[in-house]
C-alpha cells in the first residue's frame, strides 16, 4: 500500500467513523424531540378536549413556540388486507382500553394510533409506557383492528346488507395478490 492509499484509508476510515458518531447523537436527539413531541400531544389533547379549536399553542422563552395541531385526513381501504387476512374483528377504543386504563392516555392513543404496524409500536412504547415486545403486540392487533373499522366502514357506505366476512368473501374470490420478498444484506469489512 502506498503512502498516498494509505493516507485515504485512514481519511475514509475517519470520516466513517465521524459520520456513524454524528448519527448515533442524531439519533438521541430525535429519541429526546419525539419524547418532548408525545409530552406536548397528551398535553394538546387534554387541552383541546370539549372545544372546537384544532390548534394549540404553546410558548417558550426568547419566543420559542410549539403548535400542537389536530388532523384528519381521507385514507383509501386496501383490498390487499382483505385477500392477505390482515384484519381481526374488534374495535380500536376497545382496543385502547385493553391497553391503558389511563383516560388521558386513551384520548391521545386514539388520535396517534393508525394501524402503522411500525409508528404504533414507537407511540406505545413513548406514550404508554409499554415495554417493547408489549407494545410490538398490541401494535400488530391494533392494524388489524384498524384494518376491520375500514372495512366495516367501507361497506356501510356503500350500503351492503350482509356481514362482512360474506362481502370480504366474495372479495377474495374475485382478486389475486402479487406477495414478494426483499432481501438487503449489510455487513462489517474485516481486514
Amino acid at each position: 500500500m502506498t503512502e498516498e492509499e494509505k493516507r485515504q484509508s485512514d481519511e475514509v476510515r475517519e470520516k466513517a467513523d465521524r459520520l456513524a458518531e454524528l448519527a448515533a447523537q442524531q439519533e438521541a436527539l430525535k429519541k429526546e424531540a419525539d419524547a418532548i413531541k408525545a409530552w406536548f400531544e397528551a398535553r394538546a389533547t387534554d387541552d383541546l378536549k370539549d372545544t372546537k379549536s384544532k390548534t394549540v399553542e404553546y410558548w417558550g422563552s426568547r419566543n420559542a413556540k410549539v403548535t400542537v395541531g389536530m388532523s384528519s385526513t381521507v385514507k383509501p381501504v386496501s383490498l390487499t388486507m382483505m385477500f392477505l387476512g390482515e384484519y381481526t374483528e374488534g374495535s380500536l377504543d376497545e382496543t385502547i382500553r385493553g391497553i391503558t386504563g389511563d383516560e388521558k392516555i386513551q384520548r391521545v392513543l386514539r388520535k396517534k394510533l393508525k394501524g402503522k404496524y411500525g409508528r404504533d409500536t414507537e407511540t406505545l412504547v413513548k406514550l404508554a409506557g409499554l415495554p417493547e415486545k408489549e407494545a410490538s403486540d398490541w401494535a400488530y392487533l391494533v392494524a388489524e383492528v384498524v384494518n376491520w373499522e375500514w372495512i366495516v366502514q367501507v361497506l356501510k357506505a356503500a350500503g351492503w346488507g350482509g356481514t362482512p366476512q360474506e362481502a370480504i368473501d366474495i372479495i377474495n374470490s374475485a382478486i389475486i395478490v402479487d406477495e414478494g420478498l426483499k432481501v438487503s444484506v449489510e455487513a462489517e469489512r474485516t481486514e
